[in-house]
């Protein structure tokens, strides 16, 4: 499937998000329909779902994430019932004051959320999610930070001031928060209105900041199956015939015996259905997202 198949639900005709994907940020336009169908999605709404608790919510101030305890009902399990859950007075308290807020893993919660987060998944054969974030007017999201996948940012209410990278980083990065005061290279400044989106590829750093009004946006992300992932399941596959090599004969033979497995190994993988190995790592990224 191609990446203009993944979005065709998403983005207006025109969009180019295939020049950029995987290396340069860029600025989208949102299709009517499915700004539509994002409409609903209220942060007030939101906080009103019951099953909803720390880690699937989080809170922000002065672009610092707050400490789960802070925001729940009860500091640990105990006898009371609604231990952890979301204290939903100290929430909007929370937001009264300033607070970014952020919902995870949305697309299980709103069904409208989930239709598109399944659409791209599908096409692009990898894991696709959603993350709420609502920011009051005049007040930062998180600080400067890199996400480990692809994100989409769709600006659905209010606007937003961003920050970001212009490329994808060139050399090692890791996720999370920067040390600093920003990544030391080129950075864009795009606002983002009603109806326009952000792409972002995988560690890009950036940082927002809500304008004059409230912003709500919804991250799309989306993890491809990594290097990693197609390993593991190839020497996972290959090894099925020969590891009980390993635990065979006398322990002065182990060298030998390591060595005819490396070869035996070496030979397997050379003979595995690699079309057959990266459906099933494409089906497990895809699963990972899923409903619960």
């Amino acid at each position: 499937m191609t990446r203009a198949r993944a979005f065709d639900l998403l983005t207006a005709e025109g969009s180019d998000i295939e020049t950029a994907w995987g290396k340069r940020t860029s600025p989208l336009s949102i299709a009517p329909s499915s700004l539509s169908s994002l409409d609903r999605i209220t942060i007030d709404r939101l906080l009103e779902e019951r099953p909803l608790r720390p880690p699937r919510v989080s809170f922000a101030r002065d672009g610092r994430q707050l400490p789960d305890r802070e925001v729940v009902i009860g500091g640990a399990p105990s006898a009371n019932p609604d231990a952890g859950l979301l204290d939903r007075a100290k929430a909007r308290c929370l937001v009264a004051e300033g607070a970014t807020v952020m919902v995870y893993q949305a697309h299980q919660l709103i069904d409208s959320l989930g239709a598109i987060a399944a659409h791209i998944a599908s096409a692009l054969r990898a894991s696709c999610g959603a993350t709420v974030f609502h920011t009051p007017a005049h007040n930062p999201g998180l600080g400067w930070h890199r996400d480990g996948q692809h994100v989409v940012a769709v600006q659905i209410a209010g606007s937003k001031q961003w920050l970001v990278e212009k490329n994808a980083p060139s050399a090692w990065w890791s996720t999370g928060a920067l040390v600093g005061e920003g990544p030391g290279t080129d950075v864009a400044d795009f606002t983002l209105h009603r109806g326009e989106a952000l792409y972002m590829p995988p560690g890009v750093a950036h940082t927002a900041r809500a304008t004059d009004r409230s912003s709500t946006h919804v991250s799309f992300v989306i993890q491809e199956p990594e290097t990693k992932d197609l390993t593991l399941a190839m020497f996972e596959r290959a090894s099925r015939d020969v590891r009980a090599r390993l635990e065979e004969g006398p322990l002065t033979e182990r060298r030998a015996r390591a060595a005819t497995v490396a070869r035996e190994l070496a030979s397997a993988i050379h003979k595995l259905d690699v079309d057959e190995l990266l459906r099933m790592v494409e089906e497990d990224a895809m699963e990972a997202f899923l409903p619960a």
